[in-house]
């Protein structure tokens, strides 16, 4: 159980208070928090994730908050690394295991895709097994954040480099490559009515 002392160090000043009330509340009963603050949870998560680790409840709250959140740019991706460093990997790979669709490789390496737009193209953490699908996601960027540039990357990894993999849209999988190299794809492939 949770104590009171450990509840005082977690940092509430961008919450209201209905909001501390609530997550202070899924705190002590060790539940939950993140549906309380969707808006505020990454940010809350990254300022009070050392703290929420060793309470036991920063695992599932910071996935969600990490695949609920679509833009990056005011933390670093090796903050978002050390966070994933932190949660115990064992308990992320029990709520969100690692989905092994080709059996090609006996499911210890993966073969992964990451679609990007813009002028900068970060190697993020954030990897599809479906090459249609990063071709989406990079017209999906374009379009919805006024992007050019628009390219999708390619990553082989080993099972042990993999966090763990959400399905909340698709098979995301968590994971930060050593090397990725992008790929060719012609630019009229790069559209939002792809086939599904």
């Amino acid at each position: 159980m949770t104590s009171s002392i450990e509840i005082q160090d977690i940092d509430f000043v961008d919450l209201t208070y209905e909001e501390s009330s609530q997550v202070r509340s899924s705190i002590l009963k060790g539940e939950n928090f993140y549906g309380y603050i969707p808006e505020k949870g990454f940010s809350f998560i990254v300022k009070n994730f050392k703290i929420l680790s060793s309470i036991g409840i920063l695992e599932q709250n910071w996935f969600l908050a990490y695949t609920h959140s679509s833009h990056f740019e005011d933390v670093s991706l090796d903050l978002v690394q050390e966070i994933f460093d932190t949660c115990d990997r064992k308990i992320l790979q029990e709520k969100y295991p690692i989905y092994v669709g080709d059996h090609f490789s006996n499911g210890e390496r993966f073969s992964l895709f990451r679609g990007c737009a813009g002028p900068i193209h970060k190697k993020g953490m954030s990897w599809t097994s479906s090459l249609d699908k990063a071709i989406w996601y990079a017209a999906h960027h374009a379009e919805h954040y006024d992007l050019d540039n628009v390219a999708v990357y390619a990553a082989v990894v080993s099972r042990e480099d993999i966090y763990c993999c959400g399905d909340h849209y698709d098979h995301d999988f968590i994971v930060r490559p050593k090397e990725w190299w992008r790929i060719e794809v012609p630019q009229s492939e790069f559209r939002l009515d792809r086939p599904r």
